[in-house]
């Protein structure tokens, strides 16, 4: 049943984070072609304990390095490398343009099972149906330098200048960005547009990202 709970969880992060009324749905513009695609990253918050091994699979996560790098984590990281309830971590993947957003590139997708997700209306669904499951994203130059878009949720308590600050950017960037007037509207859970610059893969194997 841990696979089922990590299942649950995943889908009700991305509910709150796209449809909740407690906080602004993400907004990730993408201006370039609808051929182009980018590395993203996106913030989970895993509901209860799991390992890294159960994460990749969860986000068909093809190369278990890209997951480590995406999180500084060392190489020699085992697969079965414990993750604590409530733990962030960010998920690597490939976005693409549409329609002026930036969309997950058909991945991760998932095998519905109605009552497994608490579908309340298991006939709008179809057992072993796959849904495809749009994480936000963009591929965009961010003043003029290319950059990894990081959906990071804000956490309880943080601000725009203190995000800015851990992340290399600047309260400006982040307000444009974002579609954000005034930096008190920044809301806890709310899944920020975080431009992070970077380096190409260093390996086959690597994120490299520059703080």
């Amino acid at each position: 049943m841990g696979y089922a709970k990590v299942l649950v969880g995943v889908l009700l992060f991305i509910t709150l984070a796209t449809t909740s009324t407690a906080q602004p749905p993400p907004n990730f513009t993408c201006s370039a072609t609808t051929k182009s695609t980018c590395h993203s990253l996106v913030d989970y918050v895993s509901p209860n304990t799991t390992v890294l091994s159960t994460i990749q699979s969860l986000f068909q996560i093809m190369r278990f390095h890209d997951l480590l790098g995406a999180n500084g984590f060392p190489t020699s990281t085992s697969p079965n490398e414990t993750l604590q309830a409530q733990q962030r971590i960010k998920i690597p993947f490939n976005c693409r343009c549409e329609n002026g957003t930036g969309v997950s590139d058909r991945a991760p997708v998932y095998t519905e099972i109605a009552k497994v997700n608490g579908i309340t209306d298991p006939n709008n669904i179809t057992i072993g149906q796959e849904l495809w499951i749009p994480l936000p994203c963009s591929c965009d130059e961010v003043e003029g330098v290319k950059v990894v878009h990081y959906g990071h949720v804000v956490e309880s308590g943080s601000s725009v200048d203190k995000i800015a600050m851990e992340y290399g950017t600047t309260p400006a960037i982040l307000l444009k960005l974002n579609g954000i007037t005034n930096a008190s509207e920044l809301q806890a859970n709310q899944v920020l547009d975080v431009p992070q610059r970077f380096l190409p893969f260093t390996s086959r194997h690597s994120l490299c990202l520059v703080y």
